[in-house]
């Protein structure tokens, strides 16, 4: 079943590796992947978005996804700007960079991508990279791409002990996110 998601937070918080990671992780399980990154001029601080898309089957769309199964906000003040969950559907479920729920739609959970990602080490310039926790999140929320897919899809992508401590921020994030009641 084709899985789209909406990845959106700011430059420098590793939207677009994100959405690459995510496709890694399911190409690794003989599935299909898509990433569309989305973004004006690159600079820190400035809001990304990547589309992501995943499936069992090939997929034939290559455009914007308009009614995502998920949204992942990897800065909440984003929340105050944007319209994050247009198009959701009510099925949908929004993933939110926090430790404080705000319940703004029916399926919401949170993760304090931030915290672990400080508490590893993983910053660049004072700006938390929340990437890798935010999709050890999704992993969890979707049941798919698998955990060990990720770490596996992560660890390729990053040598060494980077690697490793971004694959503990997915495991982190795979464990530590909670459904707002």
């Amino acid at each position: 079943m084709l899985k789209e998601i909406s990845l959106r937070g700011r430059g420098g918080q590793g939207v677009v590796t994100a959405g690459e990671l995510l496709v890694k992780a399911s190409i690794l399980e003989d599935e299909y992947g898509q990433s569309i990154p989305f973004y004006g001029g690159e600079r820190r601080g400035a809001p990304v978005v990547t589309f992501v898309r995943l499936s069992e089957n090939p997929i034939l769309l290559h455009r914007e996804v308009y009614n995502p199964d998920g949204v992942a906000v990897f800065d909440p003040s984003l929340l105050s700007i944007l319209n994050v969950t247009e198009g959701l559907k009510d099925t949908g479920f929004l993933l939110v960079n926090t430790s404080i729920p705000k319940k703004l739609v029916k399926n919401e959970y949170i993760v304090d991508a931030t915290t672990i990602a400080k508490n590893l080490g993983l910053t660049i310039a004072g700006w938390a990279v929340v990437n890798t926790a935010l999709i050890g999140a999704i992993s969890k929320i979707l049941g798919k791409p698998s955990l060990k897919s990720l770490e596996e899809a992560i660890e390729e992508e990053f040598e060494g002990k980077l690697g490793e401590l971004n694959a503990e921020a997915a495991e982190l994030g795979y464990k530590e996110v909670k459904k707002v009641d």
